[in-house]
């Protein structure tokens, strides 16, 4: 394991002053950072700790929308009751997250700057129209989450940045809101294939909105315009949303690894597309009733 420096930032404006005059990386939970570290993965002159700025760990609403700080831990997503109330997708993506000390250690912020394909937290934020806000000397930067990662471990965040927290509104009317998850285990796996769907009905039971993401299956998680305009107007019969879910298959590039064949992750893209959208369209017919 590589030699560096250890610091801790003991304030935000601390964190800001380091990150703004030295080349350091930042560690959070240490779930990503620590073994990439082992395994020559990860680069870092300086590690500056920043576990114990509790201002950064928070879940509020605030004007009809939640807001998550950076430092939240899955356990904690997953714990709230006013996540499992709002986004009960996002509180089972943090459920599915490594084992129970990974979850208790893992957090929200360190799992968006990992910018894995197969990130759990990332579909159900994508169909909330998550945004993430970014701090630095310079103040706060906002922008979709959407647009945050470029690639496989690359991100648009600048080297005098860090993640402050996680926003999207809430959703009215009849919705729901599903996550669906496919690993090579039922516990502790990472995923070969995830899908997450947010639905809202009209008065006349029509979809009247919903937004699909995928994990696992492209350079980064992904969004399915195609097959969300195709559900928007239509009655949610259960042969619109198997239409719906194979045009999902179009927004998708998946490859090849020792987890899955491409083959594979592409049926699999569509079988929990369709299963999340289904739970997602459950959902808001309850709340319509």
């Amino acid at each position: 394991m590589q030699e560096f420096d250890f610091l801790q930032a003991q304030s935000i404006t601390e964190l800001v002053d380091l990150l703004n005059e030295s080349e350091v990386r930042i560690l959070a939970g240490g779930t990503d950072v620590i073994p990439k570290m082992r395994n020559d993965l990860f680069s870092a002159p300086a590690l500056v700790d920043v576990s114990h700025l509790d201002d950064l760990r928070f879940i509020d609403e605030r004007e009809s929308k939640i807001f998550i700080g950076a430092l939240t831990t899955h356990q904690e997503i997953a714990n709230s009751a006013l996540l499992q109330a709002e986004n009960p997708a996002l509180v089972v993506a943090a459920e599915t997250v490594g084992c129970v000390q990974t979850r208790n250690r893992g957090t929200l912020g360190g799992n968006i700057a990992n910018a894995s394909p197969a990130a759990d937290t990332v579909p159900p934020l994508l169909v909330y129209d998550a945004q993430i806000h970014l701090m630095s000397k310079s103040g706060e930067r906002v922008m979709p989450l959407s647009e945050f990662a470029t690639g496989p471990g690359a991100t648009k965040i600048a080297s005098d940045e860090f993640i402050h927290s996680v926003s999207f509104p809430k959703l009215g009317g009849a919705w729901g809101s599903a996550f669906k998850k496919m690993g090579k285990r039922s516990g502790m796996a990472i995923a070969v294939v995830s899908a997450a769907a947010a639905i809202i009905l009209d008065e006349s039971g029509n979809v009247e909105d919903a937004r699909i993401a995928l994990g696992s299956v492209a350079p980064t998680v992904v969004r399915c315009p195609d097959a969300e305009s195709m559900l928007i107007g239509q009655e949610p019969t259960p042969e619109v949303v198997r239409q719906a879910a194979q045009v999902c298959a179009q927004d998708i590039s998946p490859i090849k690894d020792v987890r899955s064949a491409a083959e594979y992750r592409n049926h699999a893209a569509v079988v929990l597309a369709g299963r999340a959208i289904d739970q997602a369209i459950s959902q808001a017919k309850e709340k319509s009733e």
